[in-house]
């Protein structure tokens, strides 16, 4: 039988819960759909705390334990690449999957937005157009690639992606 495999993953992605609250995901794409992986205190302390153990424990003193922490939490999503799906689905409760057969569409697109200091910085939007309802998402950069995210995307979503 062929094994469900993890493809790539689009970092804190916030996703509104409301008229002022949201949401932070990393969404993890497979092969076969899309699984959103809460991105909650518990994960973020988690991953912060794995990363300075590993830096002390290779000979990094106070500087290397706090870059590798700052690394960590840059990166959140990086570890998905290494679990099962069903791993990160009970990761933690908040976890879910959409799989192809509920996506009637599923658009991703960069849009700049004035950043601080007058600069724009580029992010994506990514909109899922699911049966009774639309998951409005947004990230704070454009990471990865809107291109790379479209790929990843068409993987298991095919023609449902704009």
């Amino acid at each position: 039988m062929d094994v469900e495999r993890v493809v790539g993953y689009i970092p804190a992605v916030r996703m509104k819960t409301g008229l002022f609250g949201s949401k932070a995901y990393t969404l993890v794409f497979t092969d076969r759909r899309l699984l959103f992986a809460e991105l909650t205190d518990r994960v973020l302390t988690r991953l912060v705390t794995d990363a300075r153990a590993a830096a002390k424990a290779s000979g990094g003193g106070f500087m290397g334990q706090w870059g590798a922490q700052l690394e960590a939490a840059a990166s959140a999503g990086r570890q998905y690449l290494a679990m099962t799906p069903e791993a990160i689905l009970a990761e933690t409760p908040g976890n879910l999957a959409v799989t192809p057969a509920e996506v009637r569409r599923l658009e991703i697109r960069r849009e700049s937005r004035e950043g601080s200091g007058g600069l724009d910085t580029d992010c994506l939007k990514i909109r899922i157009e699911l049966a009774g309802r639309k998951l409005d998402l947004e990230t704070e950069a454009e990471l990865p690639p809107r291109d790379e995210a479209l790929a990843m995307a068409r993987r298991a979503f095919g023609p449902a992606v704009r």
